[in-house]
């Protein structure tokens, strides 16, 4: 059961990501002048994207406790951070061109975000797309293996 409970969570978490990134972010071909509305829904969703966290990290320390091979934890954690990097790179990338799109970041006068500040109605899915949710995923992961094997490091 708390298998189920713990996957609709991941599920409300992701799909919170991609409402905020196509909802709740304007284009940088049209004009807002109503101000950072996905901002209440990050803030609404907060706890679903901490139980989210929560529940990969515990879920995974669960997992590992039971897997005696400290090769395959080895393994897991170095494709989980090596994951994460390749997510970095998508992320920069994702970044740069969305910054190109606006005309400059917030203190170019020019920029369809001047004065704004990084986090606006224009800028919410540089923060929370799916490339970002795998990140935080991938490392509450990679966290959770490091947990459990500096655990049992400690208890042997």
């Amino acid at each position: 059961m708390k298998d189920i409970l713990g996957g609709i969570l991941v599920f409300l978490s992701f799909s919170g990501f991609i409402l905020i990134e196509n909802v709740f972010t304007i284009q940088p071909s049209v004009t807002s002048g109503n101000g950072n509305l996905g901002l209440l829904v990050i803030i609404c969703l907060s706890p679903i994207f901490i139980g989210s966290y929560l529940y990969t990290f515990k879920r995974t320390r669960e997992l590992i406790s039971k897997e005696q091979n400290k090769m395959i934890s080895i393994l897991v954690i170095s494709f989980s951070l090596l994951l994460g990097g390749f997510m970095v790179f998508l992320i920069i990338n994702y970044r740069s061109d969305l910054i190109v799109a606006l005309g400059g970041t917030p203190s170019n006068p020019d920029s369809r975000i001047f004065r704004y500040g990084w986090l606006n109605q224009y800028t919410n899915s540089i923060y929370f797309n799916a490339y970002t949710f795998i990140l935080t995923h991938s490392l509450a992961f990679a966290i959770g293996i490091i947990s459990m094997l500096t655990s049992k490091s400690i208890n042997q």
